[in-house]
């Protein structure tokens, strides 16, 4: 079967994995993997996921301005909407599946729409996909937001897909109308990764630091070398690792802070971190979904900051502290994270009790299956 799987990131780069291990999952088949954000460096894609790279378009941290990395902003749009259409074509999928449109991207929809309504008007044999994450982001006007999704969804799509276990998160906790989504509605369960072996460092504590793709979240990062430093435990050895799209101001900030103190290393982005926090005795991080999943699968200790522009990762971040799963963080004092530092680290392994469906890749792949 061919699949074509659009994905657009816009600030950090957790849509872009989820939809590759989304990808991974579907090995069976023929994946064309369309993608508009800014390509993570260094990744690469399985053998059988084929990548086509739209001129980049990202968005600032506030999620107001669209940026272009080449050309105008204009110019680019047209650009992509032609060549997302011709190579829709070409490619001629069974199955489209739109990472977050309608729920969200709703600025692509200049690219997205012209393809929904070619497949309509032409009638095409294509079955088209929503693969949603568990928690939406509030609107201004969710009533007519939720109109909007509602009018595209039921005319376009033949199946939505959350990618969460709606015994945690279930999607009418921030959309209001799922009653009236006419597409069947499938839950997958959470989109984990493998887990790898790995060996930890001999005579240390291990406290890996990280804050995704890099645009948001030095604040945390600087914080955590605070913390650290301020910490007279010689056995800590904290692992910063610096997202590839950071400010270079705020790279340096870092590395200044860093000088002086051999526990503190900073380290480029690891398209391997399951691996890092598999080692590690404690993670510092913000609370996007495919970090909390990350948490959630190796077990490692876990202290949160959620990213405050919406209520996305603090209602994540909630949920899991309910099961005591990790903590959080609202407020980046040095002394409190410190303290909360220690709390963590003398604390007993988590309870690993929970009941929750970490299968969210292969059941996507065995749902796709399904006839229509």
């Amino acid at each position: 079967m061919r699949i074509l799987f659009y994905s657009q990131h816009v600030l950090g780069i957790g849509h872009f994995f989820r939809s590759m291990e989304l990808a991974r999952a579907l090995h069976q088949h023929d994946v064309l993997f369309v993608e508009g954000g800014d390509p993570p460096p260094g990744f690469t894609a399985p053998r059988h996921v084929k990548r086509f790279l739209l001129p980049p378009l990202m968005m600032d941290a506030e999620f107001k301005a669209m940026t272009a990395r080449q050309g105008n902003l204009d110019q680019v749009k047209a650009m992509r909407a032609g060549l997302l259409l011709e190579t829709f074509l070409e490619f001629a999928p069974q199955v489209l599946i739109t990472e977050l449109f309608p729920f969200g991207r709703r600025q692509f929809r200049f690219e997205l729409m012209p393809v929904l309504r070619t497949i309509q008007e032409r009638r095409l044999a294509t079955r088209v996909v929503c693969s949603l994450r568990d928690i939406l982001v509030e609107k201004s006007d969710q009533a007519a937001y939720e109109a909007w999704v509602l009018e595209v969804i039921n005319r376009y799509y033949s199946l939505l897909l959350v990618h969460a276990d709606p015994r945690l998160i279930s999607l009418d906790e921030t959309f209001s109308q799922v009653d009236k989504i006419t597409p069947p509605i499938r839950y997958t369960g959470f989109v984990t990764r493998p887990l790898p072996s790995v060996a930890r460092e001999p005579g240390y504590r291990v406290i890996v630091a990280s804050s995704g793709g890099g645009k948001v979240g030095a604040d945390l990062l600087a914080a955590a070398i605070r913390a650290v430093r301020s910490l007279p435990a010689p056995d800590l050895l904290l692992r910063v690792f610096v997202g590839p799209f950071m400010a270079a101001s705020d790279r340096e900030t870092l590395q200044d802070l860093a000088v002086g103190d051999p526990r503190v290393v900073l380290l480029p982005f690891s398209s391997d971190f399951v691996a890092e926090l598999l080692a590690a005795d404690l993670s510092i991080s913000m609370a996007g979904y495919n970090t909390c999943m990350d948490l959630l699968s190796t077990g490692v200790k876990a202290i949160v900051y959620p990213f405050r522009q919406n209520r996305e990762q603090g209602l994540r971040a909630r949920k899991f502290e309910s099961l005591g799963l990790l903590r959080v963080i609202h407020e980046l004092e040095v002394a409190l994270l410190a303290r909360t530092i220690r709390q963590a680290l003398a604390s007993p392994p988590l309870a690993r009790d929970f009941d929750l469906n970490l299968d969210g890749a292969r059941n996507t792949a065995s749902l796709l299956g399904e006839p229509v």
